[in-house]
């Protein structure tokens, strides 16, 4: 799905805000996808409970979560984690647009 860049920008500047980073900076999806599982990563191997409290409050289903898990690959853990982050905040994103008549 193809989303307006108001959106992206606004999907990014939360996720800066959660995951306490500036090092999140994208252009497209793809790009702030990589990043952020970078950043996921990194707190999968240094701070667990911090990536769950953020998790949590980005309110990102915990059947998912688990589900995203389940595998050896730390790497592809974060990666599969930072789809269903962007995935959740930019459904939010549309919502805040939508209702905020912008």
């Amino acid at each position: 799905m193809q989303y307006p860049p108001s959106i992206i920008s606004s999907t990014t500047l939360r996720l800066q805000s959660l995951f306490e980073t500036d090092n999140l900076p994208a252009t497209n999806l793809e790009s702030l996808h990589f990043k952020l599982a970078r950043v996921i990563l990194h707190l999968l191997n240094t701070d667990l409970a911090k990536l769950l409290h953020i998790l949590y409050r980005i309110d990102v289903e915990e059947r998912a979560v688990k589900e995203a898990m389940i595998a050896d690959d730390q790497e592809l853990i974060a990666e599969r984690i930072a789809r269903l982050v962007l995935k959740r905040e930019l459904q939010k994103a549309e919502l805040r647009q939508r209702y905020s008549g912008k």
